[in-house]
């Protein structure tokens, strides 16, 4: 009876590591967020494979999109990682299957682009990552003396773009003192619009129909600030937004 319970063991065991093995390789790989940890096993490209180009820009308001700071990015395509070059661009030779690609961003900020991606013929992958600032429609300061605080409420109305990330509201003040305070950081970061991760995701503006006319709404938040806070800078106070887009080009590719 040991010897019977000792056999289904190894059984088990042997079962288990075989399906590890087949759900753990190409195309068949299932990849989530947890593949960014494995920055250091890059796997070899398979000779005589299909060839897969991922091209990463980043913008910032109307400047003219470029690739990103080098060794900033890294994009994994199922169990494959590789840094962006100069260029913005990481190659990869697979063979025909399905594949999660990830585009993400080793500072933390911008929000990582993920989708599936399916290879039968040379794919060129161009993802773009444009940062911009939302300037609120209205600004109201109320103060709340009981609680020694006060919100700063900003109405906007959001871009129609499909996927858009918010970061934290830069609220630019005057306190009592005459003094010109920014909320919640004073901080900046050269290549970013904010030092803030972007992690909200925003919804297209609602709208309604009255008398045959569409009227949009507007979107609000409502943020914290000091009670001794006297008044808001307008045109220093804005949301970031992170507007990601991507376009799949299949066939015969330029690849210069």
């Amino acid at each position: 009876m040991p010897r019977r319970h000792e056999l289904l063991v190894m059984s088990l065991a042997v079962i288990l590591a075989l399906l590890f093995i087949l759900f753990n390789s190409p195309p068949l790989s299932l990849s989530s967020s947890s593949a960014i940890a494995y920055v250091s096993n890059i796997a070899s490209p398979v000779q005589g494979g299909i060839t897969v180009k991922v091209r990463v820009t980043h913008q910032i308001g109307n400047e003219t999109p470029k690739p990103p700071i080098n060794g900033l990015v890294f994009v994994v395509l199922g169990g494959n990682i590789a840094d962006v070059d100069a260029k913005g661009e990481a190659i990869f030779s697979l063979p025909p299957g399905n594949y999660s690609l990830i585009v993400s961003w080793r500072d933390g900020i911008l929000y990582p682009f993920r989708t599936i991606v399916k290879v039968e013929k040379p794919l060129l992958i161009l993802v773009s990552f444009r940062e911009e600032k939302i300037i609120p429609d209205s600004l109201v300061l109320m103060v709340n003396y009981t609680t020694d605080s006060s919100r700063v409420e900003m109405q906007y109305m959001p871009p129609s773009d499909k996927i858009i990330y918010a970061s934290t509201p830069i609220i630019t003040t005057i306190d009592q003192m005459g003094r010109k305070l920014v909320y919640p950081t004073h901080e900046t970061v050269a290549w970013h619009i904010t030092p803030r991760p972007y992690y909200i995701s925003l919804q297209p503006s609602a709208v309604y129909v009255l008398y045959d006319v569409v009227v949009p709404v507007l979107s609000s938040t409502n943020t914290l600030v000091p009670w001794s806070i006297l008044s808001v800078v307008s045109d220093e106070t804005f949301i970031p937004i992170q507007i990601t887009n991507a376009t799949i080009v299949e066939g015969d590719i330029e690849w210069s």
